[in-house]
């Protein structure tokens, strides 16, 4: 399972950690599905992108939440 805060990121659970143990510890912590390699490429084209709370944003900005955008995080832009 992969979680994201904004603190530290986009994270993947090691084996026998739940998410509540990862959240009790980081409180703002959120379950994501990391986008694929051509819905990045559509949202690229489209000129607008997803942030991983589901916000839609420039592929090069943030939410009003304070999320980056997937291509941010995932270091394409």
């Amino acid at each position: 399972m992969n979680v994201y805060t904004k603190e530290r990121g986009l994270k993947k659970l090691k084996a026998g950690v739940t998410f509540a143990d990862y959240k009790a510890k980081f409180p703002t912590a959120i379950k994501v599905n990391v986008p694929n390699m051509q819905t990045l490429k559509k949202w690229t084209y489209k000129g607008s992108c997803k942030a991983p709370d589901g916000c839609i944003v420039e592929p090069d900005g943030n939410c009003s939440h304070g999320f980056d955008s997937w291509l941010l995080i995932l270091g394409y832009i």
